[in-house]
């Protein structure tokens, strides 16, 4: 299967040489997803560029639209096909996690459904296009309420040989932290259950997206096309990435709001108090600690909690 065959299925008329944009529609819904379609001069990998699954992680999308503006198609051996951003519904109504029109986190329902929600049908329609790639590259941020230390997350599904292939090239991005994962609702889980390596990259935070973290961001994800052959020249060699197993993450148990006892980078141990949530009286009603030791990745920043967010990752070697 072929980027070119699953777009004509669309409103979105790919040409088949140079570059073109246009709109993927989602079947049976209003969302229409803008993409851009680089066909390269000369043969090679089918590359699958995704930004803006969640709506309010501004530094990938403006990334994502960078990427699709800057890519010389001469320069490039394959096709890159980028879409951004993916979930448009959440973008427009700036929301954090879920979007507007079934209340549904897009990167939580992944493969989607033909005949879901909207959010299980735009993951179904991106879901045929990762099907079809040889990488898959899914660009997210720090959401609206997210602070966050620059990482990446490969999947360890689909086999040890489809697992390096995704660490390799997540090393490639440049970024200090690259953890493994076993989870299959996400988008780069279900990639690699359908054979596809890939990673999901975190860079930026809070809402907010600033120049220099597009270009740095712009920058790792070319350095890895080049990783990929997929463009001509050498890639920078990332000798300083820490590689961890897991990422544990904590999440909430009531409703009220979030005090952190930590910092991004913090080095905890086993136990250490994360932080706690009090009630609108400011009494505590749940304190969280560690459950294994490691490095913060990420924390919630917001005062507001609700059940079931997440309210901090620590990385795990």
């Amino acid at each position: 299967m072929t980027f070119h065959s699953l777009i004509e299925s669309s409103e979105f008329r790919a040409a088949d040489k140079g570059k073109s944009s246009g709109f993927i529609s989602v079947p049976g819904t209003e969302v229409k997803m803008p993409a851009t379609m680089i066909n390269g001069a000369a043969e090679g990998k089918q590359i699958l560029i995704t930004g803006g699954v969640h709506g309010g992680e501004y530094p990938c999308i403006e990334t994502a639209i960078q990427l699709a503006k800057e890519i010389d198609p001469a320069d490039v051996s394959g096709n890159i096909l980028i879409i951004h951003p993916v979930n448009v519904p959440a973008f427009l109504a700036k929301l954090q996690y879920y979007g507007p029109y079934d209340g549904k986190n897009l990167n939580r329902v992944f493969p989607g459904k033909a005949l879901g929600t909207t959010s299980e049908r735009i993951a179904y329609t991106v879901h045929q296009f990762q099907k079809a790639a040889d990488f898959f590259i899914d660009l997210h941020g720090g959401d609206i309420h997210e602070s966050l230390v620059p990482f990446v997350i490969y999947s360890n599904l689909g086999g040890p040989e489809l697992a390096e292939q995704s660490k390799a090239a997540s090393a490639a991005l440049g970024f200090p932290y690259v953890v493994g994962s076993v989870s299959d609702n996400g988008s780069i889980g279900a990639a690699a259950v359908a054979g596809t390596p890939g990673f999901l990259a975190e860079l930026g935070q809070g809402g907010r997206w600033r120049p220099e973290e597009v270009k740095t961001y712009c920058d790792a994800t070319l350095n890895v096309l080049k990783h990929l052959k997929v463009l001509k020249t050498q890639p920078n060699v990332n000798d300083k990435v820490a590689f961890l197993s897991k990422m544990q993450v904590s999440f909430a148990g009531k409703d009220g709001c979030w005090y952190p006892s930590i910092k991004l980078q913090d080095v905890v141990s086993k136990g250490d108090k994360l932080g706690e949530i009090r009630d609108f009286f400011g009494n505590v009603i749940e304190e969280y600690f560690a459950e294994s030791g490691g490095v913060v990745l990420y924390l919630v920043t917001s005062l507001a909690i609700v059940s079931g967010d997440p309210l901090a990752a620590v990385g795990v070697e």
